[in-house]
């Protein structure tokens, strides 16, 4: 089996991509974390210097001596820190930042659940009075530290999008590349085969003139003019199909009758028709293209005696599955049969279910998938659009 080795590149480059953007967000959570206990910090220096400030000015017993200006300054001083300040008995005393209409609801019940908020988040402070516990002050997180929770979501959010939006252009980039590669290497096969094609032509138009068997030469006529076919495929890579409405069963036993007489007499090909036809709008000589893939890697697949049958029905979309008694495929193999460069032929460059994939998915909308595959063989299932009908 060959090996996409710009695939392994490709899974190394995110494995370390991932990984950076695992230390990224470990980064960005750690610094986010410590700011917030650093500004955690700030505000309980605050409430302490609050605590101090209301401790001097209930301890002052001269009612005519003027307020120290550093402790009006800090009492009077806005902030945007939750607190209340409770008596012994846990009544409201002083409240700053609070919801006024929830207090003046209830204001008991207010207080109890505040004080069970705040002190989860902080240890209360106590303010004595001359070593006498007088008052507790509690008091919560900030208007700050809320929204600095929620940054780190919300900076993540901006860089996925980024992330999605570069990683959307580079696939599309990609494509693009790739598409072209795929029509340059499509055409010029086509027009290289184009010149041994109109040599056995006129080699044909020779051996026509002598005395030589028609059945033979039937033959060689039919392979002439799958070698046309095939030129033609090739030629029309790159550019809109040109589909037409046609029977599939149509299209599946011209193929079934040239391939039968020239696949191994070990193995049996049959073709199934359930139900009643409908029509489907095509390029036949593509969908030819990708049931010959299909029933080829069947052939490959089978060793020995084996037996290959392709089912055709037509419910809601028109079915094909291609079903075989081969050796089946490795549960690794099956996530990536579709990937270009993947094979088990040693020979092989792994492009045919690549290709046969996008004639189904890209040309005619429809999808291409491998229902099943063990060790009693694989199963391909292809779904086409029914053609509408215009009333």
């Amino acid at each position: 089996m060959r090996f996409d080795f710009s695939f392994v590149n490709q899974r190394n480059s995110r494995i370390a991509g991932f990984v950076l953007a695992l230390c990224f967000v470990g980064f960005t959570l750690l610094s986010t974390n410590k700011l917030i206990q650093r500004i955690q910090e700030n505000e309980r220096q605050q409430m302490e210097l609050w605590g101090i400030a209301q401790q001097e000015l209930a301890t002052s017993t001269d009612l005519n001596k003027p307020v120290n200006p550093l402790t009006f300054q800090v009492l009077t001083g806005e902030n945007t820190i939750p607190m209340i300040v409770v008596d012994h008995d846990n009544k409201l005393l002083f409240s700053n930042n609070i919801d006024d209409r929830k207090l003046v609801q209830d204001s008991i019940g207010y207080v109890e659940k505040l004080i069970q908020q705040f002190s989860a988040i902080h240890t209360p402070i106590e303010i004595l009075d001359r070593e006498n516990l007088n008052q507790k002050m509690y008091y919560g997180n900030s208007y700050l530290i809320h929204q600095l929770r929620y940054y780190p979501i919300a900076f993540f959010l901006i860089v996925a999008f980024l992330g999605g939006l570069m990683v959307a252009y580079y696939k599309s980039t990609q494509q693009v590349v790739s598409n072209k590669l795929w029509t340059g290497m499509a055409k010029e096969t086509a027009h290289q085969l184009g010149t041994p094609i109109s040599s056995l032509l006129g080699w044909l138009t020779i051996l026509d003139q002598h005395d030589v068997d028609e059945k033979i030469l039937d033959q060689i006529k039919r392979d002439i003019k799958r070698l046309e076919t095939i030129s033609a495929r090739f030629s029309k890579i790159g550019s809109l199909p040109n589909k037409k409405e046609v029977k599939l069963s149509a299209v599946a036993d011209d193929l079934v009758s040239y391939m039968q007489i020239r696949m191994p007499k070990e193995v049996a090909l049959h073709i199934h028709k359930n139900g009643d036809e409908k029509q489907v709008e095509v390029n036949s000589e593509l969908i030819a293209w990708v049931l010959e893939n299909l029933i080829k890697n069947s052939i490959d697949a089978i060793r020995g005696k084996g037996t290959i049958t392709i089912d055709m029905s037509w419910e809601s979309t028109a079915i094909v599955t291609v079903q075989d008694t081969g050796s089946g495929m490795s549960k690794k193999l099956q996530k990536t049969i579709f990937n270009p460069g993947i094979t088990t032929k040693k020979r092989g460059w792994g492009l045919g279910l690549s290709l046969a994939k996008r004639i189904v998915e890209q040309y005619h909308g429809g999808k291409l998938r491998l229902a099943e595959s063990s060790e009693k063989g694989s199963t391909f299932e292809i779904q086409l659009p029914l053609k509408q009908k215009y009333s």
